[in-house]
């Protein structure tokens, strides 16, 4: 799969440092979120990043065991909408799954706002998929360009669904598919406001209790409006992520939206 602007020509004109196309500025959030993923243990060497999402001896083993499974329904389910997808990855990270998707015939383009891992994912996988760094709702990016895009364990960094999801939908070409996987859904507006909490207890007891005006708990119910969707996943019970640690069922949600 080619490796650049090929399938990009509207980023040919576009700043490139370090391996990364600069869509957009560096943000205080996302300054802040990179030393808050650093205190949670979440910055990982490059071996370990080429290794996803095998993840054990990782301290959140349990955690990548979830996402091996999601990554292989994934694919699955993107082989069955067709081969040599145009994809935008939102929230791509370090790239391991913008990697795994590439090697699976899909032309990638993963979009972060977070410039370190994203320079340690084009160096990683420098022979695969193109790496910007911007946010979805103040990068310019093309109108109906794209067959998929995906927001892989980053949809709660996002305040409104609503706003977020037709903003992907006008970056989807015909018979476009939105996917929502590795995050939780919760069942009750009472359940997210519990999971808000916690949010805030965890990020106040690191010393960063601003990262928690980052972090959004969302209802499932909010994005049934916004398009066809489609369940492939769903937990049943209360969940927390606490029980990704020590239970083996997942607590995430996995929809594919369609326009309406």
């Amino acid at each position: 799969m080619s490796h650049g602007t090929s399938y990009w020509p509207w980023l040919k004109d576009i700043p490139v440092l370090n391996g990364v196309h600069l869509l957009g500025p560096t943000t205080a959030a996302a300054t802040l979120y990179g030393i808050v993923r650093g205190a949670e243990g979440r910055m990982l060497t490059d071996d370990q990043v080429r290794a996803l999402p095998q993840g054990k001896g990782l301290w959140n083993a349990s955690e990548w065991s979830l996402r091996t499974r999601s990554t292989a329904r994934l694919l699955k389910v993107l082989a069955s909408q067709g081969s040599g997808l145009r994809i935008l990855e939102v929230g791509c990270g370090n790239g391991w799954l913008t990697a795994a998707l590439q090697r699976n015939g899909h032309h990638v383009l993963g979009l972060d706002p977070f410039t370190a891992e994203l320079e340690q994912a084009a160096r990683v996988f420098h022979d695969g998929p193109t790496f910007a760094r911007g946010d979805l709702l103040t990068t310019n990016l093309p109108p109906a360009y794209f067959d998929v895009v995906l927001f892989p364990a980053s949809i709660q960094y996002f305040p409104e669904p609503s706003v977020v999801i037709k903003k992907a939908i006008r970056h989807l070409g015909p018979s476009g598919t939105i996917h929502v996987l590795d995050s939780v859904l919760y069942g009750s507006s009472v359940e997210a406001e519990k999971a808000r909490q916690r949010s805030f207890d965890h990020y106040e007891a690191m010393g960063f209790p601003g990262m928690a005006a980052n972090y959004h708990a969302h209802v499932l119910d909010a994005f049934l409006p916004l398009g066809h969707v489609q369940l492939l996943a769903r937990p049943s019970g209360p969940w927390h992520w606490r029980s990704i640690l020590r239970t083996s069922p997942s607590p995430f949600t996995h929809l594919v939206l369609r326009a309406l």
